[in-house]
């Protein structure tokens, strides 16, 4: 375990940090201490003599395994490139792992979702993930129903991370600073702003920058950009937001 956590450090700290290199260079060591320890786990390997970790072969990082935990390491440094505007990382880590393993490295998936053309309708999460994180890298001022819509996907989508730890914090804090702006600077692209606005106050008063304070100021602020959800959405933003 203690070599989990060393070899995930270099990424959390380039997720962090928007660092392209950092990323690019530690993504294979991540790859094969995760595979190694599913492998494991499964019951098809047997820990190594010396407890070394095996590299991966070529055929290794076609499996199914290999490609689910890169596109989760692609997702998360795009979700935090995207609320740095940061393209050019983004682009970086996409030329390097190209440069390290081929066209189809681990992770390409992640980032075919990242160049769908903008008048394309998603169908996943993914999908969402990949054409609102487009939309902020390229174009970095948004309107406040997009900077909603951003903030309900990359919640759901960080929740399901191996990186959930890493981007909570950033991903709160992202939505404080949005949501602060707009109420201070764009209040008149909202719906009835004088009922509307309060509620988006009242919800940035929280100083705690967690998961909690995320749902709540996106149940908020649902009314000031006229958006619907489903009951069991709905259901599962206030589970979140509601503090024990």
């Amino acid at each position: 375990m203690n070599e989990v956590l060393r070899r995930k450090a270099p990424m959390n700290l380039s997720i962090i940090e928007v660092d392209p290199s950092l990323f690019s260079s530690s993504l294979t060591g991540w790859l094969e201490i995760t595979s190694y320890v599913m492998a494991q786990r499964a019951g098809k390997v047997q820990p190594t003599a010396d407890g070394s970790v095996p590299p991966l072969s070529k055929s290794d990082l076609n499996t199914t395994n290999v490609k689910t935990i890169a596109d989760d390491s692609i997702f998360a440094f795009g979700i935090a490139a995207a609320m740095h505007g940061d393209k050019a990382a983004f682009d970086k880590v996409e030329r390097d792992l190209t440069a390290q393993y081929g066209e189809n490295f681990p992770g390409s998936f992640a980032f075919w979702h990242f160049k769908q053309e903008p008048d394309a309708k998603p169908e996943t999460l993914d999908d969402y993930i990949g054409m609102i994180g487009r939309t902020l890298m390229e174009d970095g001022q948004v309107e406040p129903k997009d900077i909603w819509n951003a903030g309900v996907r990359f919640l759901e989508k960080v929740r399901k991370s191996n990186f959930k730890v890493e981007l909570t914090e950033p991903l709160a804090a992202w939505n404080r600073a949005q949501w602060t702006s707009i109420i201070t600077q764009l209040k008149s692209q909202l719906v009835k702003p004088e009922e509307t606005v309060p509620p988006i106050k009242e919800a940035l008063a929280e100083t705690r920058n967690d998961e909690s304070f995320i749902a709540a100021l996106l149940l908020a602020s649902m009314a000031a950009v006229d958006q619907e959800l489903t009951e069991d959405y709905m259901g599962f933003l206030k589970s979140i937001a509601r503090r024990v």
